[in-house]
């Protein structure tokens, strides 16, 4: 239980740090975490308030991989959304940089295709982290 809460922690704390690295633990804890939250979050806002909007009336709605499963959301999921977008790409930022790769991969969460781009960020996301190779000089020959 201690590394779940340690990660859920790192990642509120490092809300908009997209700079240095997320280990594998880290941040699959912490999308964990989000899931465990998004769903208490959804459960709430479907038993407790009406639908305030129609996900599939908005623009751009065909980049919203939820609009699919259920497009009447209520208040409480449109608030928790955008509170938790900025910790979640920032830890996945650091996660790709942990792996060698660049931070923009992130965007394979929404593009091209929603829920495409998973099958291509899921697996890097998945891999070891990957040693820094410290810059060794050679000696110079006198």
């Amino acid at each position: 239980m201690k590394p779940f809460i340690a990660a859920v922690v790192s990642g509120l704390r490092h809300y908009f740090d997209f700079r240095g690295r997320a280990t594998r633990p880290e941040f699959w804890y912490f999308f964990l975490f989000w899931v465990m939250a998004y769903v208490i979050v959804a459960v709430a806002d479907e038993a407790a308030l009406s639908p305030v909007i129609d996900l599939r009336e908005l623009p751009g709605s065909e980049y919203l991989p939820y609009a699919y499963l259920d497009p009447q959301v209520g208040l409480l999921t449109l608030l928790f959304r955008p509170l938790t977008a900025v910790p979640t790409l920032s830890v996945t930022v650091r996660r790709l940089h942990d792996v060698g790769r660049s931070g923009w991969y992130s965007v394979l969460w929404i593009l091209p295709i929603p829920v495409m781009g998973w099958f291509w960020l899921v697996p890097m996301l998945l891999k070891p982290t990957q040693t820094l190779v410290a810059d060794t000089k050679q000696p110079e020959c006198e």
